[in-house]
């Protein structure tokens, strides 16, 4: 066959097709990061301090079923005090995550500690905490989660000391 165009160009036409479509077809790599505020409803009591600690945070990513679409954040977190009267409830985690939206978060704690009347407690912590929330990560933007728990004081104060949390509200900003 004989082709009106030089061989050069054909190259580079190909070329071209072949870049739209891996940019067309590749994943988004975009990212963003995520702020995880921790925060509980207290009115003053024998309490002094709650210290929680966390082994692991999960989101997932909307649009996936609930069996897939998790992303793992693993760093080390440190231990708060629910009981601190902070105006800004402390971070528990800032860590860059893919852009997109998520639509649910797990907590996974361990480690916690109460003190009454200046003496500590270890106490058995709930397993998990799992909140429906719509968070947008925009690429190179914030995604901020605030998380507010109120607990059982009855179970803090029982002979088998334990945390139990109840989730009054997620919120995003």
């Amino acid at each position: 066959m004989n082709y009106p165009y030089a061989a050069w160009r054909r190259i580079l036409f190909v070329a071209v097709l072949v870049v739209i479509i891996v940019i067309a077809f590749a994943p988004a790599t975009t990212q963003g990061t995520i702020f995880l505020r921790f925060s509980s409803l207290s009115s003053s009591s024998a309490l002094n301090h709650i210290y929680v600690g966390f082994t692991q945070i999960a989101l997932h990513q909307a649009g996936f079923v609930n069996s897939t679409g998790w992303i793992i954040i693993s760093q080390s977190f440190p231990k708060i005090d629910l009981l601190s009267n902070q105006t800004i409830p402390p971070t528990v985690a800032s860590a860059p995550i893919h852009s997109g939206r998520y639509d649910e978060i797990r907590l996974t704690f361990s480690n916690c500690t109460v003190v009454i009347a200046g003496s500590p407690f270890p106490i058995s912590a709930p397993p998990m905490i799992s909140s429906n929330v719509t968070l947008p990560v925009p690429p190179s933007g914030i995604g901020d989660i605030l998380l507010v728990v109120a607990f059982d004081y009855s179970t803090l104060f029982s002979s088998t000391r334990s945390l139990s949390f109840v989730l009054i509200r997620s919120s995003t900003a």
